[in-house]
């Protein structure tokens, strides 16, 4: 998971349109949420959930990231469920498309991962 609340490896896909997608997180430690927005390399982030790196100001705070850098990418998390959109894509957000859970574009299939897609070189 590194310094992110959320894996995004673990999310299986339930619907996405280019650099936008929503999906269900595969994963024990779904419990809590979780927020940010970032705008370039800052990001504004909120987290509530226990095992989650801490953030300046106990639970929200600034970040700056320069890990390829979108110009704008944002992410909510409650409980199982996250939604994610960058512009451009990037490694937490890549470009797919998927209706009702299954995945027509880059990697054909049901209840595809992220992380499938990742590993696949599919990104972008």
């Amino acid at each position: 998971m590194g310094d992110d609340a959320v894996d995004e490896d673990k999310i299986i896909l339930c619907c996405a349109l280019c650099c936008a997608n929503c999906g269900l997180y595969n994963s024990c430690d779904c419990a809590g949420c979780s927020g940010k927005v970032g705008v370039l390399c800052l990001n504004c982030e909120v987290c509530l959930k226990f095992g989650a790196p801490c953030l300046p100001c106990c639970c929200c705070g600034p970040k700056c990231e320069c890990d390829g850098c979108s110009v704008l990418n944002v992410q909510v998390h409650g409980l199982c469920g996250v939604v994610s959109a960058a512009i451009p894509c990037n490694e937490e957000v890549p470009l797919a498309v998927n209706v009702l859970g299954c995945n027509l574009y880059p990697k054909c299939g049901c209840c595809v991962t992220i992380g499938e897609i990742k590993a696949e070189g599919m990104c972008r």
